[in-house]
């Protein structure tokens, strides 16, 4: 009579019908938990396209201070944020081919590979102040923002702004303002900003075909730039002419 093994066969067996519930859990938390994660990433990706390639904004601590955005010159609709939609995609272009004038078209504006919007700010309350304006890169993927120049013009004046150099040259992209750092692309401040003031704001982007870091790998980047507007701690100034 051949030997009898009792035990291991049915405890092999517990084990598995074990192992088989903890997965029959496991497996839906786990399926769950990537659908969350897809279903984030879409949101992400739609509220990405919703605001545009450029945002500007008022820091929403600045709201007493009733400064206000547009992007026409007679201030017929008032915000606090403005976004440019931009629905086409660009490809590197030499700066210098930019057309003059830039800054004479309210609103979105833009022309073959460059992205264009002029907006403006007012001081639509009752005090003078002081404010800062701050341009960075909100979202950049492939180090697109390497190759990409900004320019700025504030009340007809521009810079053009660029990523500091990668190549082991001293000083900045020919003919450009370094960036401040790797996200922030100027930063500055408005003073004695009375009510009723306005201050015209252009903003160009585009990729620039000369940049030594323009090449293929930063094929299909992305990048988003935004600016926020806000007040300068204690700057108000109630009592002084014009207000």
């Amino acid at each position: 009579m051949a030997e009898k093994k009792p035990s291991s066969l049915l405890r092999r067996t517990a084990f598995e019908i074990k192992k088989y519930r903890v997965m029959k859990k496991t497996i839906p938390i786990i399926i769950t938990a990537c659908a969350i994660l897809l279903i984030i990433g879409y949101i992400l990706s739609a509220l990405y396209m919703k605001f545009g390639a450029f945002t500007v904004m008022i820091n929403k601590s600045d709201f007493d201070y009733a400064l206000t955005l547009s992007s026409s010159s007679d201030f017929g609709s008032r915000t606090t944020r403005l976004n440019a939609q931009i629905d086409e995609k660009i490809t590197n272009i030499d700066g210098r081919s930019l057309p003059e004038g830039l800054d004479n078209v309210d609103g979105v504006h833009n022309g073959k590979n460059y992205i264009a919007y002029t907006f403006y700010c007012k001081n639509a309350g009752q005090n003078t102040v002081d404010y800062s304006y701050h341009l960075y890169i909100a979202n950049m993927t492939l180090e697109i923002e390497k190759a990409c120049r900004i320019r700025l013009y504030v009340d007809g004046e521009y810079v053009d702004y660029a990523y500091p150099r990668t190549d082991g040259v001293d000083g900045p992209e020919p003919n450009t303002t370094p960036f401040l750092s790797t996200t922030t692309v100027v930063k500055k401040t408005i003073q004695d900003f009375k009510p009723g003031d306005i201050t015209k704001y252009t903003v160009i982007i585009w990729l620039e075909g000369n940049d030594p870091e323009c090449v293929d790998r930063i094929l299909g980047g992305q990048m988003k730039v935004d600016m926020e507007m806000s007040v300068e701690a204690n700057s108000d100034r109630k009592g002084e002419p014009g207000t």
